[in-house]
Parts: structure tokens; C-alpha cells; sequence
């Protein structure tokens, strides 16, 4: 069977290709933190990008651990 023809695996690329997007996302956030730690930028300026890609980077791991005991319980 190809994805195409089976449900399942239809939705699991898509999910899993999701996720993907959303993981690239957030390490061009964290790389933008690092950039801004190197370049020394005072904490009160990087404060919220720092927060919001860590907060971000949570959401994304919490999001794969949902998505991947759904998916292997359907499976």
C-alpha cells in the first residue's frame, strides 16, 4: 500500500511533515537567541525572544510526545 491508497500513513506524513515545519521554526528562533547572546545584546532587549522560543520549543516537544502516542495507538 502507498500513502495515497492508506489513511493512516496519509495522516501520519502529513503530521509528521507538520511537525517538521514547526521544528525547523523553532530552531531559527533559537539560532536568532544564540546570535543575540554572542553579540552580546543586554537581557531586557533579548528577554522576550529568549522566553518566547523557549516557551515555543516546549510547545513543539509536548505537540511530538501527543502526536506520537496517538499515532502509535492508531497504528
Amino acid at each position: 500500500s502507498t500513502p495515497g491508497t492508506n489513511l493512516f500513513f496519509t495522516f501520519y506524513f502529513v503530521l509528521t511533515g507538520i511537525h517538521l515545519l514547526h521544528v525547523v521554526v523553532g530552531t531559527i528562533l533559537l539560532g536568532a537567541v544564540r546570535r543575540r547572546a554572542r553579540a552580546g545584546v543586554p537581557w531586557d532587549a533579548a528577554r522576550r525572544l529568549v522566553e518566547g522560543s523557549g516557551v515555543y520549543w516546549h510547545m513543539v516537544d509536548l505537540l511530538w510526545i501527543i502526536l506520537f502516542s496517538l499515532l502509535y495507538l492508531v497504528g
